[in-house]
Formats: structure tokens, sequence, C-alpha cells
């Protein structure tokens, strides 16, 4: 539901980053592989169904591109996310988790954007510290509801240790 709503709202400034994150620190292996692949799922049909994104070969490209940064960015997640979680502090675990997700992230699409039509502001420094306000404020969002959550007696999971994941 979060991955619709912030799509509907950021369109293409979706955080993912955010989402993968948080992932990455509270789900097991397979699960954070399809919550992931729901998440781009569900931000394109939101694109492509509502918002009307074009539908031609460049942007059926950027979205492919997209997909494959966040899994790229999932990747960095488990890998430090699973590292630093063993020392302990999950807030250093989160941050460091976040900010190495999102440096491989721009760094995937900077790379996209070589071979697909971009503008050339797309990765100036105000679009990119854009995407990590939006990044960052959709994790303090997403981290606040899972403290309400946790506080009004839901269930949630609480951080996974790396030793646990499969």
């Amino acid at each position: 539901m979060s991955s619709i709503g912030f799509s509907l709202v950021f369109a293409c400034a979706t955080p993912f980053v955010a989402l993968v994150t948080l992932a990455a620190l509270n789900m097991d292996r397979r699960d954070v592989f399809i919550v992931t692949g729901a998440v781009w799922l569900a931000n394109q049909a939101v694109g492509y169904g509502i918002l009307g994104y074009p539908q031609n070969f460049n942007s059926y490209a950027w979205g492919a591109a997209i997909g494959i940064a966040v899994l790229l960015a999932l990747g960095a997640a488990l890998a430090v996310g699973g590292q630093l979680e063993r020392r302990g502090s999950s807030l250093v675990a989160t941050g460091a988790t976040f900010a190495a997700a999102f440096v491989v992230y721009e760094l995937a699409l900077y790379v996209a954007a070589f071979w697909l039509s971009s503008s050339s502001s797309a990765f100036s420094w105000p679009i990119i510290g854009y995407i990590l306000q939006v990044n960052a404020l959709g994790l303090a969002g997403l981290l606040v509801v899972r403290l309400i959550a946790a506080y009004t007696g839901l269930p949630t999971r609480p951080y996974l240790h790396a030793a646990s994941r499969c």
C-alpha cells in the first residue's frame, strides 16, 4: 500500500531506497525480494495506469532500469545491513544501510542514463538532493508508522539479525 501511495504522490521519485532499507532490515531474504518486486510493479502500474506515463520504448526501458537499480540497491542494503546489525546498533545499521542503498541506486541510474535518453539535469545536485530528501522523509515516515504500530500493540517484526536470514 505504501508503494502505491508514494507512487501517486511522488511519481518518479518514489522512495524505493527507504522501502528496500526497511525491508532488508526487517524481512528474510525470500520475502525481501518478493516485496521489492511488488513495490516496483505497483509503481509501474500506477505510473502507466493512472499517471499516464508515455508508452514508448524509452519509458519502458527506464522502468526496467529503475527495477534493476532497485534490486542493486537492495543488494547493497542486504550486504551493509547484515554486516552492521551484527554489531548491535539498529540506528547505525539503518543509516548506513540507507546510505549504501541510495548511493548504489543513484549510480545504477546514472549508468543507465548513458544508454537511455534523459534530461541533462536529471542528475544535477538539486535533483539528487530532492530524491535523497524524498527517500529520507519516506524512511522517517515508515519508521514512525512502525513505531506507532509497535506502541499500539500491532504485530511488528523485530529487526532480524543477519545470522537468522536464510
